[in-house]
């Protein structure tokens, strides 16, 4: 970047630091802090810049594995207040007793790495290597729904799995049986599923549930609910509604909440022409570009070292839509709302939790060997 963008940059984030604030009800001010530019070298590490990788950091969230897919191998990742490093690991087996095949996401535990696709888990004894691997209908607790998999997150939406418990070690999931969501936990040391007693908002999915079929394809809308959890708490929101849910792990007490804002709508909106199958490809694309340009609510977060939760959100529109951030106390009441656009149009919707803020990947990526980011982090006022 020449000087004449540094420049620019500079004054976009300061700009943001000194409008974007706002009186808490202890009378602080809460301030969203962005730093410069950083480079992360990714060379020949086969990772891209684009949002296609996926991460499991460990409790310091400084570091953890990174899934390669380009080689099949998992590497390990380290991060720094100023820099990301990238460790090349072993390239995996497909097939045989270490054999994993194909990954849409995965996370670790102390003693297993667990590799999942919709339908398949595989699972692997850090210690042997061995892996052992099931589809869904073989853990025996869904029944004999015909098209069976459960909701496996994607790059697209996070970089992390976030619904697991890492005191635990056990994964949750969403599992969509037509009029039904549920909660489906996994314990990789017992290689077993069970359904978790919490009461989700079905009538409401539903109802705004988006998903059409013409001929052979289905286009479904990436709708289902967000889990990620954070200490003895599972955070569940939902992708097209504003409302979230709260549910002890220990108690397992549950208790909704809503947030509110000017900014955007507390609900997307299906289009006025939906229907669940029709006959034109056009049609079905159209209708797909409606329901992209509608607000999407993305996962609640944890921000430890602030002790608060954030939520980004993407404000009505296309490629030019604006995006947020929603803060919320440790009692899940909002308390703030940035528009992140505004401050910095260099931010993209993907990003890492980390020890060091939120690690945003940069929009605008010109160099291949290099992928930009910055770190986002909120203070108050001492």
């Amino acid at each position: 970047m020449n000087l004449k963008g540094k420049c620019s940059l500079f004054f976009v984030v300061v700009v943001g630091l000194l409008s974007c604030s706002e009186k808490e009800e202890n009378g602080k001010d809460i301030f969203l802090n962005i730093s410069e530019r950083k480079k992360f070298h990714i060379g020949e590490s086969g990772i891209t810049a684009e949002p296609q990788f996926f991460v499991s950091l460990d409790s310091s969230q400084s570091k953890g594995v990174i899934y390669n897919k380009f080689a099949h191998s998992l590497d390990s990742i380290f991060l720094s207040p100023d820099s990301v490093s990238v460790k090349k690991g072993d390239i995996m087996e497909r097939q045989g007793p270490s054999g994993v095949g194909f990954v849409m996401s995965f996370f670790t535990t102390d003693d297993h790495i667990v590799y999942m696709n919709q339908q398949q888990f595989y699972n692997q004894n850090r210690m042997t290597g061995e892996v052992s691997m099931k589809f869904m209908h073989e853990y025996g607790i869904f029944g004999d729904t015909e098209y069976l998999g459960v909701s496996v997150p994607t790059p697209s939406f996070a970089n992390e799995l976030y619904g697991v418990d890492k005191v635990s070690g056990v994964g949750y999931f969403i599992f969509d049986d037509d009029n039904q969501i549920r909660v489906a936990g996994y314990k990789p040391s017992l290689d077993s599923m069970f359904f978790l007693p919490v009461v989700l908002d079905s009538e409401k999915y539903f109802d705004l549930k988006y998903q059409v079929k013409t001929k052979n394809v289905i286009m479904g809308g990436n709708d289902q609910p967000q889990l990620n959890v954070v200490g003895d708490k599972m955070v569940i929101s939902y992708p097209s509604f504003s409302g979230f849910l709260v549910y002890d792990l220990n108690s397992q007490a549950q208790k909704t909440f809503t947030a509110i804002s000017n900014s955007f709508p507390s609900q997307r909106e299906l289009p006025q022409n939906y229907s669940e199958e029709i006959v034109s490809g056009e049609l079905q694309w159209e209708l797909g570009k409606i329901w992209g340009e509608g607000v999407r609510y993305g996962y609640i977060n944890y921000l430890k070292s602030e002790d608060k939760y954030l939520r980004l959100v993407k404000g009505e529109g296309g490629r030019d839509a604006p995006y947020f951030l929603e803060v919320f106390d440790n009692d899940f009441q909002k308390i703030k709302e940035f528009n992140l656009t505004a401050i910095n149009p260099d931010l993209s919707p993907n990003y890492l939790n980390t020890k060091y803020g939120l690690m945003f990947r940069a929009k605008d990526q010109p160099d291949e060997d290099v992928m930009y980011y910055y770190y986002v982090n909120l203070s108050e006022e001492k």
